[in-house]
């Protein structure tokens, strides 16, 4: 399996690479952008190269994907985007994505995850595409909204994550949503 390069016009969606590093370093360091993630802002650029083997382990054993998210003019990562937590038993993935705090707002994540559901439905045959989100990202609620995910629920304690419990909301949009849609 592969990671397809995947086009939206202004936004080029492809795999990363270790060419990404200094990039992937310096965006998982901002605390801005890790703030609601799992992960602590990276302090050291070992960590980015760990990541893109992460990255690269999961797609070997078809548990994830992920890609660098660059716009058309200018082949450098602004963000990332993927599924992880694949279920092949269970036709599912859950999705996780990531962007430059500068790009915010202007409709690129939205852009991104449109493309990148697409593919998922259609090529990757998911039935079933979950997001788990901070209840204080609202942004990220909104976007999911947006693009046709239904709230399913408030979790509580629901992931152990920088040393705390933390709650979760989760959201879901099937196939057959995405067959009926008008937005792509």
């Amino acid at each position: 399996m592969h990671v397809p390069v995947l086009s939206t016009g202004e936004l080029v969606l492809r795999p990363i690479e270790d060419k990404d590093t200094a990039a992937l370093f310096r965006h998982f360091s901002n605390d801005a952008v890790t703030k609601y993630m799992d992960i602590d802002s990276f302090s050291n650029i070992s960590e980015a190269t760990h990541i893109i083997s992460f990255f690269r382990e999961s797609l070997e054993t078809q548990e994830g994907m992920r890609w660098a998210i660059t716009l058309t003019e200018r082949d450098e990562l602004i963000g990332t985007c993927g599924f992880h937590r694949w279920s092949k038993t269970h036709f599912k993935a859950e999705i996780g994505y990531d962007l430059e705090p500068a790009y915010w707002g202007k409709g690129i994540m939205s852009a991104a995850l449109t493309a990148m559901l697409a593919y998922g439905y259609e090529e990757l045959q998911f039935n079933r595409i979950e997001a788990f989100v901070d209840p204080e990202n609202t942004a990220s609620s909104k976007l999911l909204v947006q693009l046709g995910f239904s709230y399913e629920g408030f979790l509580r304690d629901a992931f152990f994550e920088k040393g705390k419990f933390v709650d979760a909301q989760l959201y879901s949009r099937l196939r057959h949503e995405h067959n009926r849609e008008t937005i792509y």
